[in-house]
């Protein structure tokens, strides 16, 4: 005799608990399953109020040595669920021209249309487009982009390249106080912004900050001492180092996380051979008072670093990533991969793209 089974409805579950069970999920396309499964738990898990997310990977295309962009049916995979996403970017209303190149993306993807820089979410179809630039002509690149530049009104940096040779340039950020565009004549690759000041670096080279919204350059942070020139190259080095330095905001301070691969000496290493060195800002208002100390651990964060910038998050249960690791992508081979900061370790990240960046996708 077979016992009989009692149906669960599950449309009835308290609303606190589903509400608590949305909150944990790491993948957004498994919030949007749960908000489609009824009314009721639709309800209990708002679109105001989503999970925090963990990236995906972008796919990129190469059409020259050096410039990467996205088709009009992008593709993004997320190792959280190990799922591959199909996403069209199509819209009538923006005219999504020129892909512009960066390293990572925060909700929205950057397009320049004509003269313009504008902002694309491919998840919710959202589009901002800020006011133009005075030097619109200067082609953007991307450096830096806060969490959500439409509904956040996050701080957005561009820099436009001159000439790179001799290190002339500008770059501009976007003030999402006065609704304009703060520029200023310089050149960097890696930034980050806290507490209304803005922080720019370049390797080994002094960390400068700035005042967001007036400019006024308010301290130069000395590089740390495994940045100077004499560590950097080696005395009578002839190996061609490979040497990243990012800004990150990690659990309200900030790091400067050098990357250091020996990509030529007599034979090239490989990538799983790479170091990264972390250091933590101590933050002084006082001037020449600021320094970095060196670090040999994460905790629970995870740092995720693209060609030019990056971002930190804290880890949780089955999101696909593990605590107290850097997950970067190879500039020149445009792979994901993984240092584990304790043991020091490197390895790959399965991944399906040829080419990819991360994406941390926002409703």
């Amino acid at each position: 005799m077979s016992e009989e089974v009692e149906e669960r409805n599950w449309s009835e579950l308290p609303p606190e608990l589903l509400h608590l069970i949305a909150k944990k999920l790491p993948d957004l396309v498994d919030f949007i399953r749960l908000r489609a499964v009824c009314s009721s738990w639709r309800s209990s898990a708002p679109l105001s109020d989503p999970p925090q997310q963990f990236p995906w990977l972008l796919e990129l295309f190469q059409r020259d040595y050096n410039f990467y962009t996205v088709t009009k049916r992008q593709r993004f995979y997320s190792l959280s669920t190990g799922e591959t996403l199909t996403i069209p970017l199509r819209n009538k209303k923006p005219k999504l021209r020129t892909f512009v190149e960066g390293g990572v993306y925060s909700g929205y993807l950057p397009f320049l249309e004509y003269s313009n820089l504008s902002f694309f979410n491919p998840l919710t179809r959202d589009f901002f487009s800020p006011p133009l630039m005075k030097n619109w002509y200067l082609a953007p690149w991307m450096v830096w982009t806060g969490t959500d530049p439409i509904h956040n009104r996050t701080i957005v940096v561009v820099d436009r390249d001159l000439d790179i040779f001799n290190e002339i340039g500008a770059w501009a950020f976007y003030d999402p106080v006065r609704k304009k565009w703060v520029e200023k004549k310089g050149y960097f690759y890696q930034c980050c912004y806290w507490q209304g000041m803005f922080f720019s670096t370049r390797v080994h080279e002094p960390t400068e900050v700035f005042d967001a919204h007036t400019k006024e350059l308010l301290q130069e942070i000395p590089p740390p001492e495994i940045e100077s020139r004499e560590n950097w190259y080696g005395k009578g080095s002839v190996s061609h180092l490979l040497r990243k330095s990012y800004l990150v905001v990690s659990s309200g301070v900030i790091l400067r996380v050098v990357w250091h691969h020996d990509c030529w000496h007599e034979k090239e290493k490989p990538i799983e051979e790479s170091v990264f060195y972390i250091y933590r800002l101590d933050f002084e208002r006082a001037e020449n008072k600021s320094r970095w100390v060196q670090i040999y651990h994460l905790g629970d964060q995870i740092l995720f670093f693209g060609e030019m910038n990056g971002f930190s998050m804290t880890a949780r249960p089955n999101c696909g990533f593990s605590k107290g690791c850097i997950y970067f992508i190879d500039p020149r081979e445009r792979k994901p991969y993984m240092y584990d900061v304790l043991a020091g370790t490197v390895e790959k990240v399965p991944c399906p793209f040829e080419n990819c960046t991360w994406f941390l996708p926002s409703l």
